[in-house]
C-alpha cells in the first residue's frame, strides 16, 4: 500500500503539472530535425490535429487558423525557457478537431510547444473535460498507431480499497477507474501518452482524458517525457 502511495503522489504532481501555467524550468536548447512540413489548414479558425505534422513551423500553423502568439490563452508569454507553450484561447470559438472528433474550444485546455529558435512544433497536449467523443478519440489514436497500445495500466480506487489522494493528501472513496496508455506510432514518428480518469461514484459520470502527443526524433523527447514524469511509467 506504502508503495501504491508514492506513486499515486507521484502521479498526481504529474497531472497538476500538466495544466500549469507556464514553467521555470528551463530546457536545453532544440536541435534542428529534418522534417518535411506540411502545409497547415487556411481555413480560419479551423484545424485538426490529425493533420499536425511535427517540424512544421509554429508560427506558419497559428497564422494558418487566424491567430499569433499575442492570442496565448494565460497571456504570459515565459521568457526563462527556450520553447513557446501555446495555449489555444477559449474566446475564440475555433473550431479544432482531434482525428475528425470535435473538442469542446470552450473548455478543453489545447496546446502546442514549439522552439523559440527554429519554430518547429514538438508536442501537442490535451487536457479534455467531459468530452462526449473522449472513447472516439482513444479509438482513432489506436487506429493511427496501427496496434494495441504499447504499454496499459488500470487502477481502480474504491471506498474499500482506496488508492487516489485528494489535494490535501487524504483518501479518496468515490469509485475511480484510471487508465494509463502508450501508443508508438512507428510511421509517424510519434508517441501518444494518455490518461484516463472516470468517476463512477457521479452521476453523470466524470471523466478527464489527458493526451500527450510527443515527436520521437526531437531532442526533447526524452527530456520531456521526464520532466512530465511519464518516463515513470514508459521509458522507451
Amino acid at each position: 500500500m506504502k508503495k501504491i502511495v508514492i506513486c499515486q503522489i507521484a502521479l498526481s504532481f504529474v497531472l497538476m503539472n500538466c495544466q500549469k501555467k507556464g514553467t521555470d524550468k528551463v530546457v536545453s536548447q532544440t536541435a534542428n530535425t529534418n522534417v518535411t512540413s506540411k502545409p497547415v489548414n487556411n481555413t480560419q479558425g479551423k484545424m485538426d490535429f490529425k493533420d499536425l505534422k511535427f517540424g512544421t513551423n509554429g508560427e506558419d500553423l497559428l497564422k494558418g487558423i487566424g491567430l499569433t502568439v499575442n492570442d496565448i490563452a494565460s497571456g504570459d508569454f515565459n521568457t526563462s525557457v527556450d520553447y513557446v507553450e501555446f495555449q489555444f484561447p477559449k474566446d475564440r470559438n475555433l473550431n479544432l478537431t482531434l482525428f475528425n472528433n470535435t473538442l469542446q474550444s470552450a473548455t478543453d485546455d489545447v496546446s502546442v510547444f514549439y522552439s523559440k529558435n527554429d519554430k518547429k512544433i514538438w508536442c501537442y497536449e490535451m487536457v479534455l473535460q467531459n468530452n462526449p467523443n473522449t472513447d472516439a478519440i482513444l479509438n482513432a489514436i489506436e487506429k493511427k498507431a496501427g496496434h494495441k497500445a504499447d504499454f496499459s495500466d488500470k487502477k481502480v480506487n474504491t471506498k474499500e480499497r482506496p488508492i487516489f489522494l485528494d489535494e490535501n493528501g487524504e483518501f479518496k472513496t468515490d469509485h475511480i477507474e484510471e487508465t494509463i496508455e502508450v501508443w508508438e506510432d512507428k510511421e509517424a514518428k510519434t508517441t501518444f501518452f494518455t490518461i484516463h480518469t472516470v468517476n463512477l461514484s457521479k452521476k453523470p459520470n466524470e471523466n478527464t482524458l489527458k493526451i500527450f502527443a510527443l515527436d520521437k526524433t526531437s531532442p526533447k523527447y526524452k527530456e520531456w517525457i521526464s520532466y512530465r514524469s511519464l518516463d515513470m511509467f514508459y521509458n522507451k
